[in-house]
């Protein structure tokens, strides 16, 4: 062979390992593939729905606790207004109270008339 084709020779083993390392390259730089990147940002939206769907939860159960204690206090009020009632009744309807009355309006006790009732 004589030196300018050997050179030639050379000179085109040069290009094709050139193109090689440039093929090798332009693989190694694609890192993800359309269907990874697909994938990736299926999971991403994924976590980011879940993340919103946990906070909103939280924040329902958080208004349902203040809900709760809010009835729990009308209930406790309202115990109290009715323990008030019934202590109220029972002053009302004491028999001496009624025979008190009965007798300031001009009516008097006749024994024979009395009726007991058992509750």
């Amino acid at each position: 062979m004589s030196q300018a084709t050997q050179k030639q020779y050379v000179r085109e083993e040069q290009k094709e390992e050139q193109r090689q390392l440039q093929t090798v390259r332009n693989r190694v730089e694609k890192r993800f593939t359309r269907g990874e990147k697909y994938l990736m940002a299926m999971i991403g939206i994924a976590i980011v729905v879940t993340a919103v769907l946990m906070v909103s939860n939280y924040a329902s159960m958080y208004g349902l606790e203040q809900e709760i204690s809010q009835l729990q206090s009308e209930i406790n009020q309202q115990q109290q207004y009715n323990e008030g009632l019934e202590h109220q009744v029972s002053e009302l309807s004491d028999p001496e109270r009624i025979l008190e009355i009965a007798q300031d309006n001009g009516m008097e006790l006749n024994d024979d008339n009395v009726t007991v009732l058992d509750h």
